[in-house]
């Protein structure tokens, strides 16, 4: 009897010890997981803001150096490619060392693209220093903020991927009023000159807030972080393991054929409006009401996909990017154009949130840079050939009617390809 009061007392003494310590660690992961998408912000919004800001100074500097508009269009289409084609190194690389050390590394490129930009002499080094530069620091900070954002929430992960997500808007939004802001002080090149300042100092303050090294596999459970030990109750596959199956070939592959819809209305969405016979004001207007949207999007949908469900709002946003996609192709007049704008903006905005979040779910958070770096290539491949192939096609065919309607079906048949994706479990 006494030694079964003994090891009663012992246990609620390890009891009492040990619970003040989970409710600390419990406390600790909240304000580090915060921190952590605070600095996702910060660095989307330097990263993404970087690369849409060469629209605003597109025209002066075919103006400096003779670029075709095809030239100038280049810059845009490398930056966005390199960005996501270099996730499917940076993700992995973050999975191995943290997202700080390459975080650092892509906002000192970001930086060092734009101060380069502002001393080129061609046209050439314009393409090397903005297209490749910034679109390579983007992509080694952008995917591995996102994985340690999926790592660190279970509980409104929508959410929080979608306040993440929601820096680039930022950033997009910015690049108009900073524009007219540095206009006021000099040419393109101070603008380039002083961007890249801004951008190294709130880059690098938010990659500074992402986490450092991984806790180490065999780490007791009182030392690994409560993400580890969530990660380990789950018994998920690693990321290696998790690329390597027909699971994600399957959503590789649907990704792609769904982000067709998503690339081509900043490519086309102009033109095809001016063709119904708006002006170009009035057409750029429509790329503003699809932030707008997207904006709303990423926080609304994000958020009701932590009550809804994650697979189905994502789901759901895929599928109305395709039922967007049509009716643009049957768009006869603007107000339907405005329509389509709204509708496209909120289901994009909900689609680029939810993906990440999506992959965490289906293949496990153990090796979600692996799993979301390799699967962004797949929008690299778009970003490079449905704008072209889109082009040609109109050209071919007098309109962008039919090319937009066989986008919608691409669309739909990657939707169909996401519908069947397993979630991933290793016993």
């Amino acid at each position: 009897m006494s030694l079964q009061v003994d090891t009663m007392d012992r246990h609620a003494a390890l009891a009492a010890t040990v619970a003040p310590a989970a409710r600390d660690a419990k406390s600790q992961e909240f304000v580090l997981g915060w921190r952590l998408l605070a600095g996702a912000f910060l660095l989307n919004m330097v990263g993404f803001g970087a690369i849409y800001s060469y629209a605003a100074f597109a025209d002066d500097l075919a103006a400096a150096f003779g670029g075709s508009r095809a030239s100038t269009a280049l810059v845009f289409a490398l930056s966005s490619a390199c960005c996501f084609a270099v996730s499917g190194y940076s993700g992995p690389l973050a999975d191995r060392f943290g997202p700080r050390p390459l975080a650092i590394m892509g906002m000192a490129m970001v930086a060092l693209g734009l101060a380069t930009a502002a001393a080129a002499r061609s046209m050439t080094e314009v393409v090397i220093c903005y297209g490749v530069v910034i679109g390579l620091g983007t992509g080694f900070a952008y995917v591995p903020a996102i994985a340690a954002v999926q790592r660190s929430f279970t509980v409104g992960r929508g959410l929080a991927s979608g306040i993440a997500a929601a820096g680039s808007g930022v950033g997009t939004a910015m690049v108009l009023p900073m524009a007219e802001l540095l206009s006021a002080f000099g040419d393109w090149r101070f603008a380039f000159a002083a961007s890249g300042i801004g951008a190294g100092i709130v880059g690098l303050a938010g990659a500074m807030l992402m986490p450092g090294m991984p806790p180490r596999r065999g780490a007791t459970a009182l030392q690994a972080s409560a993400r580890e030990i969530g990660a380990q109750r789950l018994n998920v596959a690693p990321g290696a393991k998790a690329v390597s199956g027909r699971g994600f070939v399957t959503l590789y592959l649907g990704v792609l054929l769904v982000s067709v819809t998503v690339v081509l209305p900043f490519s086309h969405l102009v033109s095809s409006a001016q063709d119904l016979g708006l002006n170009r004001a009035d057409a750029l207007g429509l790329l503003a009401m699809i932030g707008i949207a997207s904006m709303a999007g990423r926080f609304v949908l994000g958020a009701l996909a932590d009550v809804a469900g994650r697979r189905f709002m994502f789901l759901g946003s895929a599928m109305t990017l395709v039922a967007a996609t049509t009716l643009w192709a049957m768009a006869a007049s603007p107000p339907a154009l405005i329509a389509f704008a709204i509708l496209f903006g909120a289901s994009y905005g909900g689609f680029i949130a939810l993906l990440p979040a999506f992959a965490a779910d289906q293949f496990g958070r153990q090796g979600a840079g692996t799993v979301i770096g390799l699967l962004y290539t797949s929008r690299a491949v778009a970003v490079l050939a449905a704008p072209l192939a889109a082009g040609f096609a109109v050209e071919a065919l007098g309109g962008h009617r039919i090319p937009v309607a066989v986008a919608a079906l691409v669309g739909l048949a990657g939707v169909m390809l996401i519908m069947i994706v397993p979630r991933q479990r290793v016993a």
